[in-house]
């Protein structure tokens, strides 16, 4: 299957030096092709994970056919707002995932560090900005992006902003943890509605805009109920679940999709039998394309990877009656906020909540936050009596490969929990 992606990634890329628009319906007419098998030949992927992967795929579609009722954002922008006026949000680092997946994203990673970005720049942001800087990608309506958790977003978005010369609207989270913090973002979130107010002609209704925070909340509520219905199941899981459950709880939170996947999450979990599986509770990105990586985790009966911090990062109870002030709590009280160590503590927490045997610190080349806190979080994890592995890699980027020493690391790994297991 990678060799028919793979030409078809070349194929892409090809038409795109002659024809761009020829070139963006041809990896449209590939995203479709991969939803309809995600719904209706989904291999061993449980019903949750089906829902999530094609709502998912169907957003990055919606970005390349109608750019005119799209919008790029920031993975950790609250969304909400563009839901109740009808644009659809997409991240780049969504994207950055899908195109890597069609064997994209060389090219576009090649062409970033040509025009200066350095080689040590986010995988993900690098292959976007390639992407749209050679025409791959239709001018979006407008822009909106955080400061939180990812240092890349600071240059990346506002390069794409004078790129396609489209508005930019930040949403500043201030470091520090407090009631203070949380009505600063509350003041930003209402520059936000009439931002979105004047750069679409549309109405932000806040009645409408309430309904679809109390959508986010029972979404967050039924989630959370899932990780702890999930400890101890034996539930059908791919390496990518993790990704897809991220952008089903952060760019789609607040659709009736993403309610009615955490409402499938929940039914999986009651339904599933016991099972003895080593469990891994993965830390950052889920690498998308580590075919070794993959071999070892993916439907393996012995090994299963029961969560990813970037999905759950965020959930927490809000009052919905002040939609605004409930998405700029979500923001400060963001586990991705303030110290590294609000994020090993919460790590921690989920880890004993889902019954992980060990976790996984997934060093993602370029990720700043992630790879400065290793050290300390391998210190924290295994004091709480949770053994963790760093491992270094890049989730987008095939150039940083190391498949056999990842292979080989992530394999010894996964037999000492075994053993430590069956002491």
């Amino acid at each position: 299957m990678s060799g028919i992606v793979d030409k078809f990634g070349k194929a892409v890329y090809s038409l795109l030096q002659k024809d761009p628009e020829k070139a963006r319906c041809l990896l449209s007419l590939g995203f479709r092709a991969k939803r309809l098998e995600y719904m209706y030949f989904p291999g061993k992927m449980n019903k949750a994970s089906r829902m999530a992967a094609s709502c998912t795929s169907r957003s990055m579609i919606d970005a390349l056919t109608h750019p005119g009722d799209s919008a790029i954002v920031s993975l950790f922008t609250p969304s909400e707002i563009l839901h109740s006026v009808g644009i659809t949000p997409y991240s780049c680092e969504g994207l950055g995932c899908f195109l890597s997946g069609a064997f994209l994203e060389r090219p576009f990673l090649e062409y970033a560090e040509r025009e200066g970005i350095s080689d040590t720049f986010c995988s993900y942001h690098k292959t976007f900005i390639g992407a749209a800087e050679e025409k791959l990608l239709p001018k979006p309506l407008f822009i909106i992006s955080t400061s939180l958790a990812c240092d890349a977003n600071a240059l990346t978005f506002r390069r794409l902003s004078n790129h396609f010369d489209v508005p930019h609207f930040v949403i500043d989270v201030p470091y520090e943890i407090s009631e203070d913090s949380v009505s600063f973002v509350e003041s930003e979130m209402r520059m936000m509605k009439k931002f979105v107010e004047e750069n679409t002609k549309r109405k932000v209704d806040d009645e409408l805009l309430s309904q679809i925070l109390a959508r986010s909340q029972r979404s967050m509520d039924y989630y959370e109920r899932y990780l702890t219905l999930s400890k101890g199941k034996s539930i059908m899981r791919d390496l990518n679940d993790g990704m897809f459950a991220c952008f089903m709880l952060h760019n789609l939170l607040g659709t009736r999709e993403s309610e009615e996947y955490a409402r499938k999450c929940v039914d999986v979990a009651e339904k599933a039998s016991p099972s003895s599986a080593v469990n891994l509770l993965w830390i950052h990105s889920t690498p998308f394309w580590m075919e070794n990586v993959r071999a070892i985790t993916d439907f393996n009966e012995n090994v299963a990877v029961v969560g990813c911090d970037m999905a759950y990062e965020g959930l927490l109870k809000a009052d919905c009656s002040n939609p605004y002030r409930a998405m700029a709590e979500r923001l400060v009280y963001s586990a991705f906020n303030g110290p590294v160590m609000r994020r090993i503590e919460r790590g921690i927490n989920e880890a004993r909540r889902l019954g992980a045997d060990g976790a996984v610190w997934f060093c993602h080349w370029g990720c700043k936050h992630t790879l400065g806190g290793a050290t300390l979080a391998k210190r924290k994890f295994e004091e709480a009596g949770i053994p963790l592995l760093i491992l270094p890699g890049d989730g987008c980027d095939r150039r940083h490969g190391g498949y056999g020493q990842v292979e080989t690391r992530l394999g010894a790994f996964v037999e000492m929990l075994s053993e430590r297991r069956g002491s």
